[in-house]
């Protein structure tokens, strides 16, 4: 078969080689102009199909992922929120993040940026080439005791097992079921044991988890378990939310929520 007889549309679709087959025309015009070679034309077309392909994915696991927003690390001001160094994020950026199953607890009080930073080092997870899910801390209790109630309790705690970054917004700012410690033990102990990393937000301090958790000695092990290989950083300064309010007409601006100052206990 002469080259020329060769369909190559077809075998690109066969291929399942959409994006090639979407710029091919434009590509071949650009290498007849500026005489490209056929190596350099080939590794042209193949950049265009995995970084299309890489964009697809990113865009399929953010949407998986459940992001009540999406917000990047880029975004986040750190020079509004000073309490906080850039550098202390280093660790939870690159694929060591989850290779290394690396846990964090970010606390403080409402505004401070928890949320904000949770779903961002979640989503460079996914650039990275991982999965993310991301769920209140109230809606995933509810569920796993409604779970526990019908019998489908594994199959539900399974489902919070499996991705590889798991980040549990709000621990503490709604009341939590009384069986709240029992059915969140299932998914943290087995996640720390597949060295899967878990983000948590609270506005509690980690002392008062077992009071938020109704069980203090499950509420003890659970951050045994989640500290071990993890870290606490707490959120100092002002509210993001209402800094455009003059400071008088606001409460006392001390932190509240734990310690004053920011705290990082090591790995």
């Amino acid at each position: 078969m002469e080259p020329s007889d060769i369909d190559i549309p077809a075998l690109l679709k066969r291929l399942h080689l959409a994006t090639i087959a979407r710029v091919l025309p434009e590509h071949e015009e650009r290498a007849a102009q500026v005489g490209l070679t056929h190596r350099e034309f080939l590794a042209l077309l193949l950049a265009e199909e995995v970084a299309h392909r890489g964009g697809t994915r990113i865009t399929k696991q953010t949407r998986a992922a459940r992001f009540p927003y999406l917000k990047t690390f880029e975004e986040f001001d750190f020079v509004f929120q000073s309490s906080l160094k850039r550098q202390q994020f280093g660790p939870y950026l690159g694929p060591e993040f989850i290779t290394e199953g690396r846990n964090l607890i970010l606390s403080g009080r409402p505004g401070r940026g928890k949320t904000h930073l949770a779903i961002a080092l979640a989503y460079r997870a996914i650039q990275n080439g991982f999965e993310a899910r991301f769920v209140s801390a109230s809606a995933l209790i509810d569920e796993l005791c409604a779970a526990s109630r019908t019998g489908t309790l594994r199959e539900t705690t399974a489902g919070y097992v499996h991705p590889h970054v798991l980040v549990i917004d709000e621990v503490g700012y709604l009341q939590h079921a009384d069986a709240a410690a029992n059915v969140l033990y299932g998914v943290i102990d087995q996640r720390c044991l597949k060295r899967r990393p878990l983000v948590f937000t609270t506005n509690k301090r980690l002392r008062e988890w077992g009071d938020v958790l109704h069980d203090p000695q499950l509420a003890e092990a659970l951050l045994d378990r989640v500290l071990e290989r993890g870290q606490h950083i707490a959120l100092g300064g002002p509210s993001w939310r209402t800094r455009h309010v003059p400071a008088q007409d606001l409460e006392s601006s001390s932190d509240r929520s734990g310690n004053p100052e920011n705290q990082a206990t090591p790995s």
